[in-house]
């Protein structure tokens, strides 16, 4: 029972390790603020998420998402986090739609951070996410 939770947790744990990019061929042409370099003053964080299967509009969410958890993290706020998707269309019909919306909540404070800036790798498609909260 215990090596089995045991590996569980290690699985767990190297699923959701996401590494910062370092200054790489595949990463030459990135902005300064990818590697951390963020404006000084505000409480901000760079989230970022590879192509996902759904497409942009989730990985645009995924991206938002792990930024406002990082600056939570500065502020030790815990923060949950829901995605709720939205499909309309049927199987005759050529125009369909897609709302994604996520929804952070917090325990005891708020967090008002807004996108500063996005930039997406032409090489891999990572999407790169600026988000910054005023002090």
């Amino acid at each position: 029972m215990t090596r089995s939770f045991l590996l569980l947790l290690l699985i767990f744990i190297f699923a959701c390790h996401h590494n910062v990019p370092t200054k790489s061929s595949e990463y030459s042409d990135a902005p300064e603020w990818v590697y951390g370099n963020t404006p000084s003053g505000k409480v901000c964080y760079v989230g970022s998420a590879m192509p996902h299967v759904s497409g942009k509009p989730y990985q645009r969410a995924l991206a938002v998402s792990r930024a406002i958890e990082g600056i939570a993290r500065q502020k030790n706020v815990k923060v949950n986090v829901e995605v709720e998707t939205f499909m309309t269309g049927t199987s005759q019909s050529a125009p369909t739609a897609m709302n994604v919306y996520s929804v952070q909540t917090t325990e005891g404070a708020t967090v008002r951070a807004k996108i500063e800036k996005v930039w997406v790798n032409p090489k891999t498609e990572e999407m790169f996410v600026l988000m910054c909260e005023d002090k």
